[in-house]
């Protein structure tokens, strides 16, 4: 029995209904899912990790080696272990700082900045791979949303087809064989359907990678969405990220081979080191200069000046096959991208309009009987399906420009 204390609690009631009607889920647009990627990415943050690492290099390398401290007691006598017995035992203390050969110091930081080079190449290599899977997924989970879309409209037609075909049967107006093949188009089209999913899912799975699982589960918007558009110029290899890299390793390259070159003139070490005896005797002090002598250079400085040159080499190789790996791969994939453009057009503007009509057609009375009828609604469909891949595809070969061009910037 209810009393009144009860009833201020009816007051909140609807506020709590509100409160656990769940919320819609907001769409994951294109450029959420991209944002997301290059935010959360981790190899995308090891590659940024990679660049500042190279530019604390820079700095490093053209910087002396560090001086050396040298303590020590000199010539005492083993027989007493006496510091003040012989006038020659003094307590010792120095500096020794070493000078590398030649420009040693300014190639190494310039060797340095080439590395910085190339560590930013591929920064901005990793950031176009990770948008370029990040929108693929993200486009074929959209083909596979489509198409379960289309099959739920198609699957309510046969579902009622089949509902009729089976009445019909029971008042002996229609055959068993044509209800069980209205029975057997419904469970093929069932049995497509959990294909698409089972798809969908998988590439749900891609996407959180990408952008984490709670993300990768939001909804995909109805339509497609619009792609930055490619650079008006011609495509040019040597501007691309991945030539950018390799020629940076080519660049290093060159400068090991000066480095190694340096090691023909000598190096030296300067010492300084001051030696304080004891009973009254002066102290001392001490200057020595080392000087190296790069006289066995067969077996030496000409063998790694031959190892560095052919590392030259190799990467001016490197250099020359990722250039023409790239130019190959534009002229592929814009061949790709034309074709696919045309089939579409031809697709979207000519026998789409055409099947749609004849199955309006069909479905307005003009079939012979519930076969015809099927049939020009499963046609339909797969034309559906199809025009959705093509621009997929479309979209796709889009997605891999853009990779190989860059983007235009705003």
């Amino acid at each position: 029995m209810f009393t009144n204390r009860f009833l201020p609690l009816w007051g909140c009631l609807p506020a709590l209904v509100l409160l656990a009607a769940p919320v819609a889920a907001a769409e994951l647009a294109l450029r959420d899912a991209e944002r997301l990627a290059l935010e959360h990415a981790p190899w995308y943050a090891h590659h940024r990790s990679n660049v500042d690492a190279a530019a604390e290099r820079v700095v490093s390398e053209n910087t002396l080696p560090d001086p050396q401290l040298t303590v020590g007691a000199v010539n005492v006598p083993t027989d007493s272990f006496s510091l003040s017995r012989e006038d020659m035992t003094m307590l010792m203390v120095g500096v020794r700082q070493a000078f590398p050969p030649g420009d040693t110091l300014a190639l190494k930081q310039r060797r340095a900045e080439r590395e910085l080079d190339r560590e930013r190449a591929r920064l901005e290599i990793e950031r176009r791979n990770v948008l370029r899977q990040v929108r693929v997924s993200w486009l074929e989970l959209y083909y596979q949303e489509r198409s379960l879309r289309l099959i739920a409209e198609v699957r309510e037609v046969l579902k009622a087809q089949a509902q009729g075909a089976e009445n019909r049967y029971r008042a002996a107006q229609e055959t068993q064989q044509s209800m069980l093949r209205t029975r057997q188009a419904l469970a093929r089209l069932d049995e497509r359907e959990q294909g698409v999913r089972a798809q969908a899912v998988r590439l749900r799975g891609q996407l959180t990678r990408w952008i984490g699982q709670e993300a990768a589960q939001r909804p995909l918007p109805d339509t497609l969405p619009g792609f930055p558009s490619l650079p008006l110029s011609d495509f040019d290899a040597t501007r691309h990220p991945d030539w950018i890299a390799a020629n940076a390793m080519l660049a290093s390259a060159r400068t090991e081979v000066d480095i190694v070159r340096q090691e023909y003139k000598p190096g030296f070490m300067a010492e300084v080191s001051y030696g304080a005896r004891q009973a009254g005797r002066s102290d001392m002090m001490t200057a020595l200069v080392t000087v190296d002598l790069p006289i066995f250079r067969a077996k030496r400085q000409d063998r790694r000046l031959a190892e560095a040159q052919t590392r030259e080499t190799g990467a001016r190789f490197e250099a020359e096959d990722k250039k023409r790996e790239l130019e190959a791969m534009y002229a592929a994939i814009w061949a790709e991208h034309e074709t696919l453009a045309v089939r579409a057009r031809i697709y979207a503007e000519r026998l789409l309009p055409d099947i749609r009509r004849e199955a309006r057609l069909t479905t307005a009375g003009f079939a012979r009987d519930q076969a015809e009828l099927r049939e020009a609604r499963m046609k339909e469909l797969d034309a559906e399906i199809e025009l959705t891949r093509l621009r997929i595809d479309l979209a796709r070969s889009h997605t891999e420009l853009l990779y190989i061009k860059g983007e235009d910037t705003p």
